[in-house]
């Protein structure tokens, strides 16, 4: 009895050995600050526990993301910024075709090391257009703009005083917020310029 066990016990090591070893994960080849975990055209996104509705994923990403923000906030004490920095949209009509009405909803701003700032901007589209342009100004005069973004799916430029987001893969619906995150060198006062359809 005893040779019959060692044996299958030795075969079984020996198989164990010899096979190669499965690994789900695969190699990274894209270095960028756009990895995402999901897909971004016209496949199915998941919503938590199930597949999204039409229109569910950008409402379940958005309460997520306002979620994260008021928990942050709790934990280390920062209260809603005074509305004086809440500005409506004003628009500049020579260069879109057109534009919708919004607002800056909120805004958080956080100290981080270094003295930079975070700031999580919420932006609700008031207007009947679908928006995929945006516009913000950063209004203090020695304060520098370091990086911005929304997600992959909306590109950011970044100018003196002003950055602006684009995208042609989404947009921004009617009573829709869609919550962006800027990095400045110093504490920024923000306001927003422009909401439009291209």
């Amino acid at each position: 009895m005893k040779p019959v066990l060692a044996a299958t016990l030795l075969g079984a090591i020996s198989i164990v050995i010899l096979l190669p070893v499965a690994n789900a994960l695969t190699p990274r080849s894209d270095f960028g600050d756009n990895i995402s975990t999901y897909r971004l055209l016209g496949s199915t996104k998941v919503c938590g526990d199930h597949l999204c509705k039409p229109g569910e994923w950008n409402s379940w990403i958005n309460n997520l993301f306002s979620s994260q923000i008021k928990k942050f906030s709790d934990l280390i004490g920062i209260k809603n910024p005074s509305s004086n920095i809440i500005k409506n949209t004003s628009y500049d009509t020579k260069n879109l075709l057109r534009t919708s009405s919004g607002d800056i909803t909120r805004i958080s701003t956080f100290s981080m090391d270094g003295g930079k700032f975070t700031s999580f901007i919420s932006v609700t589209n008031k207007g009947t257009l679908d928006v995929n342009h945006i516009v913000i100004s950063q209004l203090n005069p020695d304060v520098k703009t370091l990086k911005a973004w929304i997600t992959p799916q909306w590109d950011s430029s970044i100018s003196l005083y002003q950055i602006s987001f684009d995208t042609s893969k989404s947009s921004l619906t009617q009573e829709q917020t869609l919550n962006i995150v800027i990095v400045t060198d110093g504490k920024p006062a923000f306001s927003l310029d422009t909401l439009a359809s291209n």
